[in-house]
C-alpha cells in the first residue's frame, strides 16, 4: 500500500506542471475467471496530461476497491490500482460536443489483504471511452477498459466507469484595460485607404482600374493634418489589409458611402424558404458591391423563428442559407466563395413573443470574411503582419462603436481533431487578446474554434496548409 501510495504522489507531483483535466470516476469490476475475485465496486481519480498533436494525452489514473471477495473462500480485500494509459481521440463531432477515445496503458495492483498478495502484480490494458460535453467547462465520460494480469496465470477484468471530467490548468483570458472616453470620431470611408498625401497635393491613386466606385479628387494647397496616420508608397496596405478594410466598407454601414447597399439580409414567410419580392433584387446589389472584392469570402447564415422543433429549425435553417447562397450564384458570385451555415432558433435579432420579432428572424443574413492572421505550424503566436493588421481594424472602428467582431480560429489537418480544435480556439483567443490591447472593449469580439473544419485549400500540401492555419474576421452590424 506503501508503495502505491509513493507512486500517486510522484505521479502528481510529475503531472502538476501539464495537468489539463481531472476526472474523478466510479463503476465496477467483472471478473473474467470464475475462481478469481466476485464483481465489485470500484472508484477513484484520473490526472490527464495533454501531450502531442500526436498523442491526445498521456493519463495517471487511481483506482480503489473496498472489501472485494476472492474465491470460493470468499476472503476480503481492499485493492489499490495505479495505471498510466495513452488516449488517442479518433471521432471528434463537428459540433465539438462528443469524442470517441481509445485507450492503452499499463498499471499495477496492489491487494491489502497479505494471504491473497500473490494476486496482486503488473497487468497491461486497453479500451474504448465516450466524452459528451454538455459545455466547454464540463464533460460526461464513459470508459470500458479489457486488462490482463499474467502472474500466477492469466487473468482477466473488465472495467466500466463513468465520471465527469473538468478542465484543470491555465486558460488564455482576454487582456482587460480601462479606456478613456473620447470625442466622436467621424466615420472613416473606404477612399482614405487608396489616398496618398506629399506636402502640396493629394494624389488619388486606384488600386483596381476596374471598380465599380468612382473616386473624384482635386488637387489642393491644403497642408496635411499632422500626425494624421497615412499609407505611404514606402509603407503601402498589404493585401491582407485591404482585404480587410474591404470587408469591414461591405459589412459595417456608411463606412464608404460609395458603397450605397446595406441591405444584407433575405426575410421568409414562416415555414418557408421562398425569397420574398421585396427582397428581390438583394442578391445582385450584394455582387455589385463585391465586384472586384475576390478575396473577401461571403457567409450566408441562416435562422429561424422558435415555432417548431429544434431540430426541424436547424434544417430549416441551413436550407434558407443554401437558397440564399444559390441566389448569390446567380448574381454572378463564385460558389468558391461563399459558404453557408444554419443556426436555426439560437440567434434570435428580436424575441420571439411577436409576430412582426418572429419574422425578423426568419431570415438569412450574408457576411462578409477576411483573413486576419496566418501562423506557422502548431502556433498561436501574431506575426508581425498581423499586428499590424489588428491595429488597423482597431483604429478603423473608432466612431463605429455598435460594430461587433468575430474572429473565427482554424487549423491545418495536420494531428487529431481535437487539438486542432483547441488550438485554433487560442489563435482566435490571441486576435482577441491584441484587438483589447489596442482599444477594442472585449464585450464587442466574439471567438469561436473551427479546428480543421473548413479549410480553404488542400491540405496535401504545405501551401493549402499554411493557408489554412489562420484566423478570419467578420465584423457585424447588431442594428440590423
Amino acid at each position: 500500500m506503501k508503495r502505491v501510495l509513493l507512486s500517486l504522489a510522484a505521479c502528481a507531483v510529475v503531472a502538476s506542471a501539464g495537468i489539463n483535466e481531472i476526472t474523478p470516476v466510479i463503476g465496477g469490476v467483472h471478473q473474467l475467471d470464475s475462481d478469481k475475485f466476485d464483481d465489485h465496486l470500484t472508484y477513484g481519480v484520473r490526472v490527464g496530461l495533454g501531450l502531442s498533436k500526436v498523442i491526445d494525452q498521456i493519463e495517471f489514473g487511481y483506482d480503489y476497491s473496498k472489501d472485494a471477495e476472492f474465491g470460493p473462500d470468499k476472503k476480503s480485500t481492499d485493492i489499490n490500482r495505479l495505471y498510466l494509459n495513452i488516449i488517442k481521440d479518433f471521432i471528434v463531432s463537428s459540433s465539438n460536443k462528443f469524442a470517441i477515445y481509445g485507450l492503452l496503458g499499463a498499471g499495477h495492483e496492489d491487494i491489502a489483504n497479505s494471504e491473497l498478495d500473490k494476486q496482486g502484480g503488473f497487468f497491461g490494458q486497453y479500451g474504448l471511452g465516450f466524452k459528451f460535453y454538455p459545455n466547454e467547462n464540463f464533460a460526461i465520460r464513459a470508459e470500458v477498459r479489457h486488462a490482463l494480469k499474467f502472474k500466477n496465470d492469466v487473468s482477466d477484468n473488465i472495467f466500466y466507469t463513468l465520471g465527469f471530467s473538468i478542465p484543470f490548468g491555465s486558460k488564455e483570458e482576454p487582456i482587460t484595460q480601462s479606456v478613456e472616453e473620447t470625442e466622436p470620431i467621424t466615420a472613416p470611408s473606404l477612399r482614405d485607404i487608396y489616398i496618398e498625401e506629399d506636402a502640396n497635393k493629394t494624389v488619388v491613386e486606384v488600386v483596381e482600374p476596374e471598380t465599380d466606385i468612382v473616386i473624384i479628387a482635386t488637387e489642393t494647397d491644403v497642408e496635411p493634418e499632422p500626425n494624421v496616420e497615412q499609407p505611404t508608397e514606402d509603407e503601402p496596405r498589404t493585401e491582407m489589409e485591404q482585404d480587410i478594410l474591404k470587408a469591414m466598407a461591405l459589412s459595417i454601414p456608411n463606412f464608404d458611402p460609395a458603397l450605397t447597399n446595406q441591405h444584407r439580409y433575405f426575410n421568409f414567410d414562416f415555414d418557408s424558404v421562398q425569397i420574398l419580392e421585396k427582397d428581390a433584387g438583394v442578391a445582385d446589389a450584394i455582387a455589385k458591391d463585391l465586384d472586384n472584392f475576390g478575396n473577401v469570402r461571403v457567409r450566408a447564415e441562416g435562422h429561424t423563428d422558435v415555432l417548431g422543433s429544434k431540430w426541424y429549425n436547424l434544417k430549416l435553417s441551413q436550407k434558407r442559407a443554401n437558397v440564399v447562397k444559390n441566389e448569390l450564384i446567380k448574381s454572378g458570385i463564385s460558389p468558391n466563395q461563399i459558404e453557408t451555415e444554419g443556426y436555426g432558433i439560437d440567434q434570435p435579432i428580436k424575441t420571439n413573443a411577436t409576430e412582426d420579432g418572429r419574422a425578423a428572424n426568419r431570415r438569412t443574413e450574408v457576411l462578409f470574411t477576411a483573413p486576419i492572421a496566418y501562423f506557422d505550424f502548431d502556433s498561436a503566436e501574431l506575426k508581425d503582419e498581423s499586428v499590424k493588421a489588428v491595429k488597423l481594424i482597431a483604429d478603423k472602428l473608432e466612431g463605429f462603436d455598435s460594430i461587433k467582431v468575430k474572429a473565427e480560429g482554424h487549423a491545418d489537418a495536420l494531428g487529431s481533431k481535437w487539438y486542432n480544435i483547441k488550438l485554433s480556439q487560442k489563435r482566435a483567443t490571441a486576435v482577441k487578446n491584441k484587438l483589447v490591447e489596442y482599444g477594442v472593449t472585449a464585450d464587442r469580439i466574439e471567438t469561436k474554434a473551427f479546428g480543421e473544419d473548413k479549410p480553404l485549400k488542400s491540405n496535401a500540401t504545405e501551401e493549402g496548409r499554411a493557408t489554412n492555419r489562420r484566423v478570419d474576421v467578420i465584423f457585424i452590424n447588431p442594428n440590423r
